[in-house]
């Protein structure tokens, strides 16, 4: 049961230090608006994700045929996530800090759930990615319904705790942020993705 736990929050730490739409909307929400909004965002965005993986992992009808083939299963995979993280590597933060502040009108919190929600929804490498994990990582890894469970439940807590600690130190990390600092953040995430990805390829061919 530890090691579905373990998977997931490195997985869920990768996924939290990348720096995108959701990232700035939920920094930007803290610090117009507060921690409270906020943090309805980061679960609207939670939500989202937890709709994706329900759609990647019971959806495809490939899981049976995947589970066959692991080893294929493995290198697919690995070679998919670590592309992930090469873009991730090479891809420029083009935002500065200062366009980090806006102004907009108070909304109601359900309001702010389905910003997050929508915001996270509508980009289409969300769906890619989960789809990616789903039909790999759990298959590759044998894990069973509980394991999958346990590996999902750590990854999204894991980033739903790390938005909320970005939510909580959104103004100190307001005076901080560059584009170096987003470039960096960018970098490291897109390295650790191609570890995971390198180091599932081994596993298979160290079988």
């Amino acid at each position: 049961m530890l090691d579905p736990v373990i998977k997931g929050f490195g997985l869920g730490v990768v996924i939290a230090i990348m720096v995108g739409p959701v990232f700035f909307f939920i920094l930007n929400t803290s610090i117009k608006r507060g921690f409270a909004p906020a943090a309805i965002t980061a679960v609207g965005v939670m939500m989202s994700d937890v709709f994706f993986i329900m759609l990647a992992y019971f959806g495809s009808s490939f899981l049976l045929y995947l589970n066959d083939h692991k080893d294929a299963t493995g290198i697919i995979g690995g070679i998919i996530i670590g592309g992930f993280g090469a873009i991730l590597f090479f891809k420029e933060a083009k935002v500065a800090a200062e366009s980090l502040e806006f102004v907009e009108s108070p909304h109601p919190p359900l309001l702010y759930l389905a910003k997050g929600f929508m915001l996270n929804s509508v980009n289409p490498s969300v769906l890619l990615f989960w789809f990616v994990v789903g039909s790999t990582i759990p298959v590759k890894e044998q894990f069973t319904p509980t394991d999958t469970f346990v590996f999902y439940a750590s990854t999204l807590g894991t980033v739903l705790g790390t938005d909320l600690i970005k939510a909580y130190l959104a103004n100190r990390l307001k005076t901080i942020i560059t584009a170096k600092s987003l470039i960096l953040l960018n970098r490291v995430a897109g390295i650790s993705l191609v570890v995971y990805g390198a180091s599932m390829i081994i596993r298979v061919i160290w079988k």
